[in-house]
């Protein structure tokens, strides 16, 4: 199959979702706006799930190549500047899947919305690396690592969700900066 159409069939259906979630976008429309048939969509995915679990899962690639690259930093460099770069790069990359896609997915598809919580926790256990390492220089005070951790990422995971943000009218980025900034300033020592 052809990786290129398959690549703009993605970017397409991410703008959709973007714009107006995950259950209102139909697999006609993203045809229509591709120009191709519908008949062309299945032939590179089995429907609007599938479409939608593969948008998801450039995003979770490319939070996962980055973490993965930042925990070769870590033996090297300054934990806490890592751990701050480390959450800059997730944001930007969550920041491409739109609050409505997620809303959506959370609520209309939870096979993806739970693979995504899984992601979230595998992906996160660098934290406690980055605390032990932080905790060995003197940057961060005495603590639990794995506490810390497991405190952090249930934060994470029932606070920084579409439906949070919204309740507190607030954007999912900025309820994700307040939860670091807070999390990150009650560690700190300097």
């Amino acid at each position: 199959m052809d990786d290129a159409v398959k690549i703009r069939i993605l970017n397409e259906a991410a703008a959709l979702f973007g714009s107006k979630g995950y259950r209102n976008v139909t697999l006609s429309e993203l045809a229509t706006r591709l120009g191709m048939s519908k008949k062309t969509l299945y032939q590179y995915f089995s429907g609007k799930e599938e479409i939608a679990e593969a948008v998801l899962d450039l995003t979770l690639q490319a939070i996962a190549s980055g973490i993965a690259e930042r925990m070769q930093q870590a033996g090297s460099g300054d934990p806490l500047q890592i751990l701050q770069t480390t959450f800059e790069h997730i944001k930007n990359e969550i920041v491409k899947l739109h609050p409505l896609f997620l809303e959506d997915i959370q609520k209309y598809v939870p096979r993806l919305w739970t693979r995504l919580e899984m992601f979230r926790s595998r992906q996160l256990m660098f934290l406690e690396q980055l605390l032990k390492q932080a905790m060995q220089a003197g940057r961060i005070r005495q603590v639990d690592t794995s506490l810390v951790t497991a405190i952090m990422l249930e934060c994470i995971q029932h606070i920084v969700k579409p439906d949070f943000a919204a309740k507190h009218e607030a954007p999912i980025m900025q309820v994700a900066d307040t939860l670091f900034s807070l999390f990150l300033d009650g560690l700190r020592i300097d």
